[in-house]
């Protein structure tokens, strides 16, 4: 979810525009696909029966203001497959920006308005990446139209360049943010009306990195959140600022499974900073994504909290975990060993492989072995949230906000 308190969010139907930011000169498209129009889409990736979807109500939406900042919000998780910087790319590219103009609103957890946004199975390119392109190409075919009705031309005679729409004969041209206002004023073109543009009118999709007269050259600009990144600059989920806040640090079960049986927190509460210790009931087997328990304590600050953790004592109940308790990575892997020496279902048989092993000149054999995989992202998982005027505010760097939300 984004931590940004000014993020406009505006619920716009496909026919047509609401007024925009910056005074009304600006332009806000959002492209609505019905699921009777989405068909092709949903047969081919399955996206429709995802929650939320994306054919119901996926909003995706492009502002232009009247100095031709171009904002397109993008509604998946930076996981580090650079989402943020490839669907924004792909709506610029189709609407014709020029990349030093646009910039990436974050889009809150709301698939009401937003369609899915489950980060997950490699589906973000494949699900959102034609509705980008037409939301794109219904901003661009306005602005033209826009452009033509200014000059009194054909539109036929209207094409856009770089940030910028032409009048091919003439050579004249308005820029994105001179157009803004009266393109907002035309009725969004049906998604029969869109025209794409060829691959060969395309600057950065589909494009390669390679030498270009001895020189590497990449088709790809710069990844908007690149140098904010490496640079210390990025704005996380354990950044936001509020005062008078607190945080808190939680010891868990040492087992999968288990529950605390009892704690003593004198200790923990003599360390400075420390305000409070509270036990997290668990939810039990299996979790999911609901709590583990265990000991909270909060504090202050960070490094109290934890030193608090640290000087909790704590018995733990490894009852009710069962046979977690006595699980190891060596009598998992025993397991799968022999799991893989039985017989398997015969599913789909095709010729003889008793025989054409006995007749085989050269036999190869060779074991693959996979050991459990740690979840470690390098943004610890956290979320910070204000309890205000009956609601909950929540940031939290998440895969999937809307399920976050209905949690919360």
């Amino acid at each position: 979810m984004s931590a940004d308190d000014n993020l406009m969010i505006a619920n716009v139907s496909r026919r047509r525009f609401l007024m925009g930011l910056a005074g009304g000169s600006a332009l806000v498209l959002a492209a609505r696909w019905d699921v009777a129009l989405a068909g092709n889409e949903k047969a081919q990736f399955g996206a429709g029966a995802m929650p939320g979807g994306w054919v119901d109500d996926p909003n995706v939406f492009i502002h232009i203001d009247a100095d031709g900042l171009v904002t397109i919000v993008n509604n998946r998780s930076e996981m580090g497959q650079g989402i943020r910087t490839s669907l924004v790319m792909v709506g610029a590219d189709e609407l014709g920006a020029d990349w030093d103009q646009v910039r990436v609103e974050q889009a809150e957890g709301d698939h009401d308005k937003y369609g899915n946004q489950n980060t997950d199975g490699s589906r973000s390119m494949r699900h959102w990446y034609q509705p980008m392109r037409r939301a794109a190409a219904a901003a661009r075919q306005m602005l033209e139209q826009a452009a033509a009705n200014e000059w009194g031309v054909p539109v036929s005679e209207v094409q856009a360049g770089v940030h910028t729409i032409v009048h091919t004969p003439s050579g004249k041209e308005l820029g994105f943010g001179e157009l803004a206002a009266k393109a907002r004023e035309l009725d969004v073109p049906g998604r029969n009306a869109l025209v794409l543009k060829r691959d060969d009118e395309l600057r950065f999709v589909g494009k390669e990195t390679g030498l270009i007269n001895g020189e590497l050259k990449s088709a790809y600009p710069k990844a908007i959140d690149g140098e904010d990144i490496v640079t210390g600059k990025a704005v996380y989920g354990a950044d936001v600022p509020f005062e008078d806040l607190l945080y808190a640090v939680i010891a868990r079960p040492p087992v999968y499974g288990a529950t605390v049986g009892d704690f003593d927190d004198t200790e923990a509460l003599k360390v400075p900073g420390v305000e409070k210790v509270l036990q997290v009931e668990g939810t039990g087997q299996p979790a999911g994504f609901s709590p583990l328990g265990g000991i909270a304590v909060v504090a202050s600050n960070t490094w109290a909290a934890m030193e608090g953790r640290k000087a909790l004592k704590i018995d733990w109940n490894l009852k009710p975990a069962g046979d977690n308790a006595s699980y190891t990575s060596a009598t998992y892997r025993e397991s799968l060993e022999k799991a893989a020496q039985q017989p398997g279902k015969v599913v789909r048989q095709h010729g003889d492989l008793d025989t054409a092993l006995e007749n085989a000149d050269k036999r190869v054999s060779a074991t693959y072995y996979m050991p459990h995989m740690a979840q470690a992202p390098m943004e610890p998982p956290v979320a910070t949230v204000r309890i205000k005027d009956g609601k909950a505010e929540v940031w939290a760097p998440v895969q999937n906000p809307q399920a976050t939300r209905d949690t919360v």
